[in-house]
């Protein structure tokens, strides 16, 4: 454990005077949790505040899933474009140096233009400057702590919070988890052995390297979301393949592939449904006016007086299908609300054998692409992806009745593989590896964790993530779950939380945001704050809290001594000026 700390509080006084602050997690939801504090509080109220960051990676800000040093083949599924750190609202503007497009063309101006889907990792080391920035904006706090360990246990103490690691145990008034993933586990033990392997690879990617994974293994991937695109990516280009062109270089759609021998023989990718993730447009696909959506989120916007009594398939969904149609007749195809639904039907009820996925992959390729005109799915996927933001307004916080939390559920997981899929590129990189039959897609003989698709394979590979209310055994939330210290919403499992993100429960001062609240707030995008603004409500309660605290603590300038708390420890230079 690496921690780097100031001088300890005198007195029993002054410590009254002082608000204990702990952000247990510190990726991007946790930077953001430290921007919002620093912005919406008084140089004054800083300096009246004892601020405690646990983050177990090296990298805080980009925390395990951006991590800086995982394989450039690992790439992201939102657009350049779509990701600045500093923008809260869709509406602002921010400093356009200072955005993720600002910043490549200072650093990497070979991936700054819109519409690319670039390596996590490089937006992991754009996530790490954010924070050495907002680092130095804390040396005006009474004192900035990293401490560089997982969070096992948070438990309530009289009025505050005591927060336990492998060997320390240290009591605040507030704390605030953002843990996100809580390690990246998989979503079922499925009996660890030398041949059963997780597949995310981050950092080293020792699961899946060449030495636990030797070339011309036999593997088997189960799962077919975004996390077994990764793991094959990881096992093919990973390793030295090189794939020689794309759909922006040349005319062939799908790239040549040049092997490096490295491989494994086979990649057999099983999933239950045998649905595949569509590819996400491309810029060369003809933009729709903003203005097209109006319509549609006045519909949602009407909703409104209905939250606590809505359902899904009958109130919601017809908008979104009702839009689905319209833009694909306004391709040239003249198509009905009935006719988007029974597509959505006919692609949710039924598994997929091998062609057919192929099929799908190849055809919303060739729509994400401009070489074929817009369709249902490409047109059910936009529409989802632009009428997110009123959905998300409309349904979380319990807007939903509770028997039709399940609908709704069921239409957004697959939305999930319709509307947020991988780039277009990754899916062409997969179809080429299907059809150079080194990967091959299919349907699972048995059940989820069936030892007899394990034994023809020399290697097994999981890349079905835990899902959001699978909390790990020993993290703090399954503690908080089990000793009821968090309230649940019954038909999703998710912490309840009320606009500022304190969690319900019988004691104050605990703040979730993110995956664990999953389903009570709908559409925890980590990367993004304009979808909710639970941080912003949180970091003015904080404030008026100190408002409300004695005034008497000394707010003499910041020591220019003062340590910063294991700031430059990643290598990342330290001399950048904060952004404003």
């Amino acid at each position: 454990m690496t921690t780097s700390t100031v001088s300890s509080i005198d007195s029993g006084e002054r410590q009254k005077e002082v608000l204990q602050i702990a952000i247990v997690g510190c990726g991007p939801r946790g930077l953001q949790c430290l921007e919002a504090i620093t912005r919406h509080l008084s140089p004054h109220q800083l300096g009246r505040v004892r601020l405690t960051v646990f983050e177990p990676s090296s990298y805080p800000g980009a925390g395990a899933v951006y991590d800086p040093t995982q394989s450039p083949v690992l790439r992201m599924n939102f657009a350049t474009q779509q990701i600045d750190f500093w923008k809260l609202t869709s509406c602002d503007q921010t400093d356009r140096a200072a955005s993720l497009i600002g910043w490549l063309r200072q650093r990497y101006p070979q991936h700054s233009q819109s519409h690319r889907y670039i390596p996590r990792a490089i937006v992991g080391e754009y996530l790490s400057e954010c924070y050495e920035r907002i680092a130095l904006r804390l040396r005006a706090a009474e004192s900035f702590e990293l401490v560089a360990a997982a969070v096992e246990q948070i438990v309530p103490s009289s009025n505050r919070w005591q927060i336990r690691t492998d060997d320390r145990t240290s009591v605040h008034d507030v704390v605030v988890l953002t843990t996100g993933h809580e390690g990246l586990r998989p979503a079922v033990e499925t009996g660890r052995g030398e041949n059963v392997h997780f597949a995310y690879a981050t950092a080293s990617q020792a699961a899946l390297s060449e030495r636990n994974l030797p070339a011309g293994s036999r593997v088997l991937i189960r799962g077919f979301a975004l996390t077994a695109i990764d793991a094959t990516l990881t096992l093919t280009e990973g390793r030295g393949g090189r794939f020689l062109s794309d759909f922006r270089r040349g005319k062939e759609l799908l790239p040549p592939y040049v092997s490096s021998g490295k491989e494994p023989s086979r990649i057999d990718i099983r999933s239950r449904s045998g649905r595949p993730a569509l590819a996400k447009p491309s810029e060369f696909v003809e933009p729709i006016s903003d203005t097209f959506w109006d319509r549609s989120r006045e519909d949602l916007r009407r909703l409104l007086t209905k939250r606590g009594s809505l359902d899904f398939i009958n109130d919601v969904w017809p908008a979104i299908t009702k839009a689905a149609a319209d833009l694909v007749s306004r391709s040239g195809r003249p198509t009905t609300s009935r006719q988007v639904d029974d597509w959505f039907r006919g692609w949710s009820r039924y598994k997929m054998d091998a062609a057919s996925a192929k099929r799908a992959m190849l055809t919303s390729l060739a729509v994400s692409t401009g070489r074929r005109p817009k369709d249902v799915a490409f047109a059910l996927g936009e529409t989802w992806r632009r009428l997110y933001h009123p959905m998300v307004t409309l349904l979380s916080h319990g807007g939903l009745a509770e028997q039709h939390w399940a609908s709704f559920d069921n239409v957004s997981r697959e939305m999930e593989r319709i509307a947020f899929g991988p780039p277009a590129e990754s899916v062409a990189r997969m179809l080429r590896l299907a059809r150079e039959g080194i990967v091959s897609f299919g349907l699972t003989t048995g059940a989820h964790d069936d030892r007899n698709d394990h034994n023809q394979y020399d290697h097994v590979v999981d890349a079905i993530m835990a899902a959001p209310h699978q909390p790990a055994s020993d993290g703090p939330i399954a503690g908080l779950i089990q000793n009821k210290h968090v309230q649940l919403h019954d038909p999703t499992g998710a912490i309840r939380v009320d606009g500022s993100g304190q969690a319900s429960g019988p004691h104050s001062g605990l703040y979730v945001f993110g995956r664990a609240t999953e389903g009570w707030v709908i559409g925890n995008d980590t990367l993004s704050r304009t979808l909710h603004q639970h941080i912003e409500c949180w970091a003015q309660s904080v404030s008026k809290q100190l408002n409300s605290k004695p005034r008497n603590v000394s707010t003499n300038p910041p020591r220019p001594d003062r340590p910063i708390n294991a700031i430059g420890q990643s290598g990342i230079p330290t001399d950048v000026s904060p952004v404003l």
